[in-house]
């Protein structure tokens, strides 16, 4: 559950720009997009997990004037690829809606509210059934963009979690906080840079609890390319600040402190049809200072998009 908010995150940055741009043209219909992503993720070696992580999603917005509603369908599970079979996953129905409360030529504010449902299905090493477990998640999340001068604006956006039912049979902790927010630096025409720093935070508002609590903090560093009116890439780095978890907290309740590194590459292609495609590999550099362990991480994704 490495990257479980991932496609959220950058589904909710894509939506903000969409609605901006459609925001200025006050278009006086309904707009629609819909899409898949592919993602896998492995560490090197790593048997316990089979081959690696799979997460297939799908999603359906509609937006009209200043609102956004979206549904989307993620799933996630470890997955033998040898085998054809897979051991523990969940599926995670989500619904949003966002309004673009302000949006001008100086800033932007937009808000989002949204329900997450995390339906698990337990299976031990051997294939078995051994249980299900039925979780909620409540979002609000805000996000903005401040245009400081022609070339330099500041973004980000900040989202606050509840989360409720099964959390002992989960691990998850009842309370998590996310953001990212920074400074863009328009280049030129072709080259922009975005300097970010991110934080997620999990903890647990009852005191008596400590299931699954975590934090990390990085420097996220983007250099947005524009090749044409139709194609761009984005080379990107993940540099850890701080970051640590207790998810071992029912046997060990001492944090574990990690140190992430991951560069990367997106690949964005248009077409002049409403299609749209993306392709996204990263190589991440784990170091576990529990036990001096290291690991290599390798996440890829495939996504396309119909806009109509």
């Amino acid at each position: 559950m490495k990257n479980i908010f991932k496609f959220s995150a950058l589904f909710c940055g894509l939506t903000a720009a969409g609605i901006a741009s459609a925001n200025a043209a006050e278009p006086a219909g309904w707009s629609y997009n819909i899409g898949a992503m592919y993602e896998i993720e492995n560490v090197e070696g790593q048997g316990e997990d089979m081959d690696g992580l799979y997460e297939p999603s799908v999603y359906f917005s509609a937006s009209k004037d200043r609102w956004t509603f979206t549904a989307a369908m993620y799933q996630e599970g470890a997955v033998d690829y040898s085998e054809q079979s897979r051991s523990t996953y969940f599926n995670r129905p989500e619904l949003n809606v966002r309004y673009q409360w302000i949006d001008n030529e100086k800033y932007s504010i937009g808000l989002t509210a949204g329900a997450r449902n995390y339906g698990y299905h337990f299976e031990d090493e051997n294939g078995n059934k051994t249980g299900t477990a039925n979780m909620m998640r409540y979002k609000f999340q805000p996000d903005w963009n401040v245009n400081i001068t022609q070339d330099v604006s500041f973004n980000g956006w900040l989202a606050m979690f509840k989360f409720h039912n099964d959390l002992d049979e989960t691990g998850y902790a009842d309370s998590r906080v996310e953001t990212e927010t920074g400074i863009k630096y328009k280049i030129n025409d072709t080259v922009s840079l975005q300097t970010n720093y991110y934080l997620e935070r999990a903890y647990n508002a009852d005191e008596s609890r400590n299931n699954g609590e975590f934090s990390t903090q990085e420097m996220r560093i983007y250099l947005p390319i524009e090749l044409s009116s139709h194609v761009s890439i984005t080379p990107y780095t993940r540099l850890t600040l701080d970051r640590w978890s207790n998810w071992d907290w029912a046997t060990d309740g001492e944090r574990e402190k990690h140190n992430n590194n991951r560069l990367g590459m997106l690949y964005a292609h248009s077409f002049d049809n409403g299609l749209s495609m993306t392709l996204e590999y990263a190589h991440e550099w784990q170091k576990h200072k529990e036990d001096g362990s290291d690991d290599k991480f390798h996440y890829a994704g495939v996504g396309v998009n119909y806009a109509f």
